[in-house]
């Protein structure tokens, strides 16, 4: 029977994490290291953070490691050597990061600017046109037409048993008061005269396009005379 092991498997440390602990197993505060070497503390904050872009060209760099190596009783030729692997392997992964990303956008790019995309978007464009364009129509169509009556206000009380219808409307319009057609001048204007009996009248004023929908209004008028 065969046995299998297993091996723990832990995390490797990078050459930050490892420059963290020597300095901190020597008592070594970060400002404190910088003045013992002489260096700018952003130095080793650079360093133990691997924040590889912030630091200065690989031969400040380099000579800059070595002192804070020996600070930390390392050996400076193997902390320069993990340097350089370490910094290879970032910017290699950022390039295939930005590769990969400028890979994406091109594929979007090429998605909208694929003649197939083009030539069915511009169709569908034109399509939504024409649609809204018919839809208006018919909507213009079918929308009941413009009505105002400006005289008499409504919820009127008077003592006179005649009134005087008076508003505008569209052209071309059938109109109706009380469901007796009425006409209108060319400018839609429309004038007309009733009788009113006692107490309560409800007028009913419409009009209607030939396809439309109805507008009505009402007016209610009451008659109050002291005879």
């Amino acid at each position: 029977m065969t046995s299998f092991l297993r091996k723990k498997i832990t995390n490797i440390q990078t050459l930050g994490e490892k420059l963290i602990k020597h300095r901190q197993s020597k008592g070594l505060s970060q400002d404190k290291a910088a003045k013992l070497i002489n260096i700018n503390v952003r130095y080793i904050k650079n360093f133990e953070k691997n924040n590889y872009k912030a630091l200065p060209a690989d031969v400040y760099a380099t000579n800059i490691l070595k002192r804070y190596a020996k600070l930390l009783d390392l050996n400076p030729t193997t902390v320069v050597e993990l340097f350089d692997r370490e910094k290879k392997l970032y910017f290699k992964t950022q390039k295939q990061k930005q590769i990969k990303e400028v890979r994406w956008w091109h594929k979007i790019a090429n998605f909208f600017l694929n003649p197939k995309f083009l030539k069915y978007s511009i169709f569908l464009i034109v399509l939504l046109a024409v649609l809204y364009y018919i839809g208006s129509g018919i909507n213009k169509i079918i929308s009941p037409p413009m009505l105002v009556v400006e005289t008499p206000v409504d919820n009127l009380i008077t003592s006179d048993h005649q009134i005087t219808i008076q508003g505008t409307t569209e052209k071309e319009v059938t109109l109706a008061v009380n469901n007796r057609p009425i006409l209108s001048d060319k400018d839609g204007r429309f004038n007309v005269t009733l009788d009113l009996q006692r107490n309560l009248n409800i007028i009913k004023i419409s009009a209607k396009k030939k396809h439309s929908k109805e507008q009505i209004i009402y007016r209610k008028i009451i008659v109050n005379d002291t005879e």
